[in-house]
């Protein structure tokens, strides 16, 4: 049995006769669209790393241990990193920051210029989840 869409509707004549509704064919492409921005969001979480030490600033503190798989999925990359989408494979924080004499160095800068601070504890504290004490992060 062959279903036919009427014309009135947006269907299309395709080859064989059949006629198929506009909105299929849109939902397909969106479907195949969905589907491929899947498969590349999954390569990217392939490379990403369990955990990841931040020692920069171990003469003052020590170093913090970040879940950043954790973060990854639960938050996506862009909430930490400077990227537009999540298509964009992430570089490491310390390839600008400590580099580049524009872009605060959280190895020298004090608490409240420290880019991760900024960053990290300010997220904790908007979401009022997560540390914000000192010791909280920086653990010997």
């Amino acid at each position: 049995m062959c279903v036919q869409f009427p014309t009135e509707l947006g269907g299309e004549l395709l080859s064989g006769g059949l006629l198929m509704d506009r909105r299929i064919v849109v939902i397909l492409a969106l479907l195949t669209l969905i589907v491929g921005m899947t498969a590349v969001l999954a390569s990217a979480h392939e490379n990403m790393p369990d955990v990841i030490i931040i020692d920069k600033a171990q003469a003052k503190k020590a170093s913090v241990t970040l879940p950043h798989e954790q973060h990854g999925e639960e938050f996506g990359c862009q909430a930490c990193h400077h990227i537009e989408t999540a298509d964009v494979e992430p570089e490491s924080c310390f390839n600008c920051h400590g580099k580049d004499p524009d872009i605060p160095d959280p190895s020298v800068s004090s608490a409240k210029d420290n880019p991760f601070h900024i960053r990290c504890k300010g997220c904790h504290k908007e979401k009022a989840q997560g540390p914000t004490k000192c010791g909280e992060c920086h653990k010997s």
